[in-house]
């Protein structure tokens, strides 16, 4: 957070991502939040001739923090750990750029996610690696004991594993606990980035940051106009937003996940 009487950045775009591979690739990505490689390199290339930089949520915090200015940013984070953020990283290297990675302490190494060489690569690289949980179980699910507990395990193994700190949490599923503010506080977090859809403005202080889900479905052009924090395009993924906030809430996660799942095509 900038220091008192700071002016604060302007408003950006914070890009969620997910899988980033082809379709029908053999893996257990969800294929609704998987983008292929050649729409995220699109992705990347547009943001370049806008001359948006690729940027992590901890190095615009760091950089409101100390007073430092740059070119106009778009965030990027990633969300799970799947296997094809790594080469989702390197790309990022190559262009100079970073993003936040939020991974499962508890799902490191397992199929099709990453290992902890490769998360020790990627923050070599210069990338932001941050705590989803120790699971991916959903926060508001558990007891207030149990969501202490994952984001204290959570950040202790990463912190151990890379030796790097962990000051950002994302929760999963983007489910909230009434609590998690305070505990994820407590615990040492500066911040939670959310699956709340909005900009984000740093230095101004706010401990929770909103991000815009890329979906498979999601066009080059709409992506072009969130990185450039179009506000009538934004208005509208808010909206949207909460309806599926407000969906969520009247099922219930299991009758949720079961229709969503149903609608997607999918099985189980």
């Amino acid at each position: 957070m900038n220091a008192p009487g700071r002016p604060a950045s302007a408003p950006l775009a914070v890009l969620m991502y997910h899988a980033i591979e082809p379709a029908g690739a053999d893996s257990d990505a969800d294929p609704h939040y998987t983008v292929s490689p050649g729409a995220f390199d699109a992705q990347l290339d547009a943001f370049a001739a806008l001359g948006r930089a690729p940027r992590s949520v901890r190095d615009l915090m760091a950089d409101a923090a100390a007073g430092r200015t740059g070119p106009p940013a778009v965030a990027i984070t990633f969300d799970d750990g799947h296997a094809s953020n790594g080469a989702a990283a390197e790309q990022l290297a190559a262009r100079g750029a970073s993003a936040d990675f939020f991974v499962n302490p508890s799902q490191v190494g397992l199929r099709h996610r990453l290992s902890w060489p490769e998360l020790r690569a990627m923050a070599t690289a210069g990338m932001s690696i941050q705590s989803h949980g120790h699971t991916h179980d959903h926060l508001d699910g558990m007891t207030e004991a149990e969501v202490a507990d994952s984001l204290r395990r959570s950040k202790d193994a990463i912190e151990d594993g890379l030796g790097t700190p962990v000051t950002l949490f994302a929760p999963p599923g983007g489910r909230l606990h009434p609590a998690l503010a305070r505990l994820a506080a407590s615990t040492g977090y500066r911040a939670l980035c959310t699956s709340r859809t909005g900009t984000w403005t740093p230095g101004r202080g706010d401990a929770a940051v909103p991000r815009l889900a890329v979906l498979a479905s999601s066009d080059l052009e709409r992506v072009r106009r969130w990185a450039q924090a179009d506000p009538l395009l934004i208005a509208r993924a808010r909206l949207r937003g909460s309806a599926l906030d407000a969906m969520k809430w009247l099922l219930g996660n299991g009758t949720y996940e079961r229709l969503r799942g149903a609608a997607l095509g999918r099985r189980g």
